[in-house]
């Protein structure tokens, strides 16, 4: 199953990029999909990234660095994660950066149940 990823412009897009090619258990597993060129510019643009989840952990890892990379933001960013079906949900770094561990260890698990696969 492929989730699309999306976040603010291009440039934070391919920041969050950076960090889930990074981890071992996303390696191969992180495309990006993008748009025609616009009129005017060069080369298409950074739309979504498309991460294959499944078996063996890649779901886990996915929140793992989703969390930690927004915690890591200097400005409010949210991040869209939309299904197959259509169906999406949304994570702001205003909402994670100020959880204790116990708040973020039940966030992590509330987005693991929106991304796993039935």
């Amino acid at each position: 199953m492929d989730v699309s990823i999306t976040v603010g412009d291009a440039d934070t897009l391919r920041g969050l990029r950076s960090w889930l090619v990074d981890e071992p258990a996303l390696r191969g597993r992180v495309t990006t999909r993008e748009s025609p060129p616009a009129d005017g510019t060069l080369g298409p643009m950074l739309e979504a990234l498309v991460v294959a989840v499944g078996p063996g952990g890649a779901a886990a890892a996915l929140v793992t660095v989703l969390v930690t990379w927004l915690r890591q933001q200097r400005a409010d960013v949210t991040v869209k994660v939309e299904r197959p079906d259509g169906s999406s949900f949304e994570i702001t770094a205003t909402r994670v950066k100020g959880f204790d561990m116990a708040a973020l260890r039940a966030e992590m698990e509330r987005i693991a149940r929106e991304i796993e696969p039935p």
